[in-house]
């Protein structure tokens, strides 16, 4: 989500976790009305060896809400607390590929950071676990999109049962 000064329009994305290998949710976009589907599926998990290879779909919400697809590798780094991934995206109406990267890393006990490139902007967020709703931990944070919007975070991951 983000919102420009933690006020305005925001935008919501709901995500959620059919397998540990498929995603699936939409993003509502205020801004421009539109309501867009979101789809994750692992092809590959990450090996010692090997990084994971993600396919999906995303929205292009800082773009006007247009669809995209992307694949993405995602590797751990050995020894640090933190991942990163790589990857191209295909946005409607636009000639080329954008380049997507990003890295996450925890800093302390409850906190971890990311910055994440869509292709055309830096991203960066930080979020704390502040608590737990029914056992399940509630993440809390903000997000700066490219340089001069500001805005919430929130995440309450449900975990699947084996």
């Amino acid at each position: 989500m983000h919102s420009e000064g933690l006020a305005g329009k925001t935008e919501t994305f709901l995500r959620y976790g059919v397998t540990p290998r498929l995603a699936v949710g939409f993003g509502y976009l205020h801004k421009q009305g539109y309501v867009r589907p979101l789809l994750s599926y692992t092809l590959t998990p990450e090996t010692p060896k090997i990084p994971s290879t993600t396919l999906g779909l995303m929205t292009d919400s800082l773009g006007g809400g247009r669809q995209g697809a992307f694949m993405t590798f995602g590797k751990a780094l050995p020894g640090l607390p933190a991942s990163v991934y790589i990857g191209p995206a295909k946005i409607t109406g636009e000639p080329r590929f954008r380049l997507l990267a990003g890295i996450n890393g925890r800093i302390g006990k409850n906190f971890s950071a990311s910055v994440q490139l869509d292709g055309r902007y830096a991203n960066v967020g930080l979020v704390s676990t502040v608590g737990q709703v029914s056992g399940i931990p509630l993440r809390l944070g903000i997000v700066a999109a490219h340089g001069n919007r500001f805005g919430p975070l929130a995440a309450w991951n449900i975990p699947l049962k084996p």
